[in-house]
């Protein structure tokens, strides 16, 4: 991700602080009305396109990866996966040629409040993630009702390793489906368990390696400022892509993928919406939902805004300063 040097330009405007954003101190600031302009930049993860999706009804999504408002409990959600419904019993496939890692039973420790769940490691080419090569993913199946494989049994690309259901803290039939770059380890796991560390948070966006529909529809509508006054947008997107990573501003930056901007040390902290340069509201998605959206709150009005996927394709609205 590219760094913005927002304050470069102080030294030139008389009387200029920290505190002083340019949109202030140049009179520049992001109109949305005037429309985007496309953009594209390197993914902070090279997707990996070899593997296929873990059901057979792909597009029968509830929630996607990421900030979500979740229903059942009436509260902001750091979504770490995807949930894919279907009807109990539906088979669940392996997404690749793989090793089975963990079969963990309804109530275990390690998944307390997964079900039934079943971990697969699959071999990845090579790649750079946090400043460190990566090699490997593991894709965990929670929720599933009948496990199908065993602990170090090779599995092939398309078998069933286990079907849909409705175990562990759940009240409706789904798959919630993860994939943990290198590691099994969440962050804060990590923190108290040393020998699982490998320093950031494994879980990203399924949809890098299991694919989905990516077209690029969005729109992005300026909306009346709060109260207190600010500048508020609203983010919509089809179904067709459900894959927003990085809200970029001169106020600061949000990366999912990465956590850039957000705290993963803790369920709480990640669960926070609240990034003091911007907070994020996320509208309620269901699987009738036709688009998925967030209200984006800055106290504010920044420079410039740039919405980027996890590919790296994006708009951006207003002039960039570096």
């Amino acid at each position: 991700m590219r760094t913005t040097t927002a304050l470069a330009a102080c030294a030139v405007f008389a009387g200029c602080s920290s505190a002083t954003t340019i949109c202030e101190r140049t009179g520049q600031c992001v109109q949305i009305a005037s429309g985007g302009v496309p953009i594209e930049d390197a993914p902070p993860l090279a997707p990996g396109g070899a593997f296929a999706a873990p059901t057979r009804t792909p597009a029968a999504i509830s929630s996607t990866f990421g900030p979500r408002w979740k229903a059942s409990a009436s509260r902001d959600d750091f979504h770490l996966g995807i949930d894919y419904y279907g009807a109990l019993g539906d088979p669940l496939l392996a997404i690749g040629d793989g090793r089975v890692s963990g079969v963990y039973p309804d109530g275990s420790s390690t998944y307390p409040d997964g079900g039934n769940v079943v971990v697969i490691e699959h071999a990845i080419p090579a790649r750079s993630f946090h400043g460190r090569s990566v090699d490997r993913i593991y894709a965990v199946y929670l929720h599933t009702e009948k496990i199908e494989v065993a602990v170090d049994q090779t599995v092939t690309a398309g078998q069933e390793v286990a079907t849909m259901g409705k175990t562990g803290d759940t009240d409706f039939v789904h798959l919630h489906f993860e994939t943990r770059v290198q590691s099994v380890c969440s962050l804060a796991y990590q923190r108290t368990h040393p020998d699982c560390s490998v320093g950031f948070d494994p879980h990203v966006h399924p949809y890098l390696f299991v694919g989905g529909t990516n077209v690029d529809r969005i729109t992005v509508e300026e909306l009346p400022a709060d109260r207190d006054g600010g500048f508020t947008a609203r983010y919509t997107a089809t179904r067709g892509d459900l894959d927003l990573d990085v809200i970029e501003t001169d106020l600061g930056a949000l990366g999912f993928e990465t956590r850039i901007g957000i705290d993963a040390s803790s369920t709480a902290t990640l669960d926070d919406f609240n990034y003091g340069f911007l907070r994020l509201v996320p509208i309620p998605f269901l699987s009738t939902s036709e688009t998925l959206a967030f209200e984006l709150h800055f106290p504010k009005r920044p420079a410039f805004l740039e919405l980027r996927d996890i590919y790296g394709r994006g708009l951006r609205f207003g002039d960039r300063t570096e």
